[in-house]
């Protein structure tokens, strides 16, 4: 189905770039007691910060994304750090939650030690030599609003500046030749076909870097390739 989609009138799209003020946790690899911290932000956590979507009363244990997402008037790709990204890592006591205590063996109450590795906070530079630090990605809003610039991302809360570039007058062109997106590609968000990719294992699910996409809908404006997911495009077509 080959044409053009202008996005103007129907929602606007950001370039945005993520700053976090605090230590940032959350588990992307976790072997034995260490539980590791990627640079790379998944865009559904992204989506419930930014339109700051919580579930007070939930049935089940499996997560509901698609019937939350199906409310909140946003969608982002995924975030990734443009240049290497500081991490720290920290050893705690493991807790039994219940208890309290430090059990390893029944009746001894001794230290169990686990570590964990958080990404660094980062600010903006104010000098131009290093002006890439944070986190990049692409939004789309649907009520025509501008999003908001600091919010709290993750269980734990932490603190986040985001700085915004509007794409005025964008639009989705069909392309049957496989473009490379300037972002990592949720799969599920892909409606053509992968013809390369490169696996990160992300939870709570796969993400493609470095992913080569035919027989999709991308914008294109400056250095920004940008994939059109398919929630978004639902909405377009």
């Amino acid at each position: 189905m080959p044409g053009e989609l202008k996005l103007a009138g129907r929602m606007r799209l950001f370039v945005g770039r993520l700053y976090n003020h605090d230590y940032l946790w959350f588990s992307s690899t976790e072997i034995s007691k260490v539980s590791a911290t990627l640079p790379v932000l998944h865009n559904y956590a992204l989506c419930y910060a930014l339109a700051c979507y919580e579930r007070g009363v939930t049935v089940g244990s499996m997560p509901t994304y698609a019937e939350d997402l199906a409310h909140i008037p946003l969608y982002a790709t995924p975030a990734q750090a443009d240049v290497l990204t500081p991490r720290t890592m920290v050893t705690f006591n493991a807790l039994d939650s219940v208890t309290l205590r430090t059990d390893v063996k029944p009746n001894v109450n001794t230290p169990d030690f686990g570590k964990r590795v958080y990404l660094d906070p980062l600010f903006e530079r104010l000098d131009e030599e290093k002006p890439h630090l944070g986190y990049t990605f692409y939004l789309f809003t649907f009520d025509h609003s501008a999003p908001r610039s600091v919010t709290r991302l993750g269980k734990k809360g932490c603190p986040v500046r985001l700085r915004w570039e509007e794409i005025e007058w964008a639009k989705a062109v069909f392309s049957e030749k496989p473009k490379c997106p300037s972002h990592i590609v949720n799969p599920l968000d892909i409606s053509g076909r992968v013809v390369r990719y490169e696996p990160m294992a992300l939870p709570p699910h796969l993400l493609l870097r470095s992913a080569e996409i035919a027989e999709d809908w991308f914008i294109e404006r400056g250095p920004h390739v940008i994939h059109v997911p398919k929630l978004v495009l639902k909405r377009l077509l």
